[in-house]
C-alpha cells in the first residue's frame, strides 16, 4: 500500500480538471483565433489583443478548474481577468487611438468573456431547425 502525498493528490486533481476543460479550452482557442481575423479586419490593431484576452481567460478557467471551483466563481474569474489584462489592453487601446480608461477596458474584457460563454459546450444540443413554410 502506497501513501499518496498531498502534492501528488493536487497534481491528480489538476490533471483531471484539465481533462474536463480540454474540449472547451481547445474550442475557445480555435474560435478565438478565428474571431481574431474578424476583429483584425475591423481594426487591425486590436486582433492580437482579442486573442490575448481569450488566452488569458482560458488560462484563468483552467486554474479555477484545477482548484475544483469551476462553477459559481464567475465574478472572481472576471475580476482576475480584468486585473491581469488591464495594463495590456489599456496600452493596446491607447496605441490604436481608442479610449483606454479602466471602464472601457473592463467592458471590453467582460464582452469577450460573454462571447466565450455564449459558445455552446461540446455535445450541446443543436438549435432546432425551423420548419419549412408550407404552401
Amino acid at each position: 500500500m502506497r501513501v499518496v502525498t498531498f502534492l501528488e493528490s493536487i497534481g491528480h486533481d489538476f490533471k483531471v480538471g484539465l481533462q474536463k476543460l480540454d474540449p472547451f479550452i481547445k474550442e475557445a482557442v480555435v474560435l478565438g483565433t478565428a474571431a481574431e481575423a474578424e476583429v483584425s479586419s475591423l481594426d487591425p490593431g486590436l486582433g492580437v489583443i482579442f486573442k490575448t484576452v481569450v488566452s488569458t481567460v482560458s488560462l484563468i478557467e483552467q486554474k479555477f478548474a484545477a482548484m475544483g471551483e469551476q462553477s459559481g466563481t464567475g465574478t472572481q474569474k472576471l475580476a482576475q481577468a480584468i486585473t491581469i489584462l488591464q495594463p495590456v489592453v489599456a496600452q493596446a487601446f491607447s496605441a490604436a487611438g481608442k479610449a483606454s480608461d479602466a471602464t472601457t477596458v473592463s467592458n471590453y474584457v467582460e464582452a469577450v468573456v460573454d462571447f466565450l460563454n455564449a459558445i455552446p459546450a461540446n455535445g450541446a444540443a443543436a438549435p432546432a431547425t425551423p420548419a419549412a413554410p408550407t404552401a
